[in-house]
């Protein structure tokens, strides 16, 4: 798959409200599975993805990463986040750049970075949506929240040392 066509780098100051619009599009259009296109379970889960809550995501502790389009467009493809304790807690893509490699470009990002910091383990909280393409690039199921309203449908691990 020619990956090309788009680029990973950090995420700057200046892209955080379209950032914000892209994480509210993901998981609105995206995402129906676990949200049910329930008004008070969607506004729940969007109601931090602001820009000024990216903002505060880009100076802080992790690592946030964007997907970009290198060609005529730039247009903003993906936004994916680790923490340096080896947790995934973003990875969106732009609707239209589902099943483009986009994900997988940025988890490979994420995880190059965890295993560079000497951590182990990578681990997230996977939506119903998303447990699917978690599992096809390595990441092992290892709990599943009781509570039916959690929009986290599972715990999954992956092990980073080669």
């Amino acid at each position: 798959m020619d990956l090309s066509w788009f680029e990973i780098r950090p995420a700057e100051r200046p892209e955080a409200g379209e950032m914000a619009a892209l994480l509210r599009r993901s998981i609105s259009e995206l995402c129906t599975a676990d949200h049910g296109n329930d008004a008070l379970r969607l506004e729940s889960w969007l109601r931090n993805k602001t820009e000024e809550t990216v903002l505060r995501w880009i100076d802080g502790p992790g690592h946030i990463l964007v997907a970009r389009a290198c060609k005529s467009t730039r247009r903003l493809l993906g936004v994916g986040m680790g923490m340096p304790t080896g947790e995934v807690v973003l990875n969106y893509v732009l609707p239209e750049a589902r099943f483009c490699g986009v994900s997988k470009a940025l988890m490979n990002a994420i995880e190059t970075r965890f295993a560079e910091q000497g951590i182990a383990k990578a681990r997230l909280r996977s939506t119903c949506t998303a447990e699917r393409f978690y599992r096809s690039i390595g990441y092992v199921l290892i709990d599943r929240p009781r509570d039916p309203g959690d929009r986290a449908s599972a715990v999954f691990e992956k092990d980073l040392a080669p």
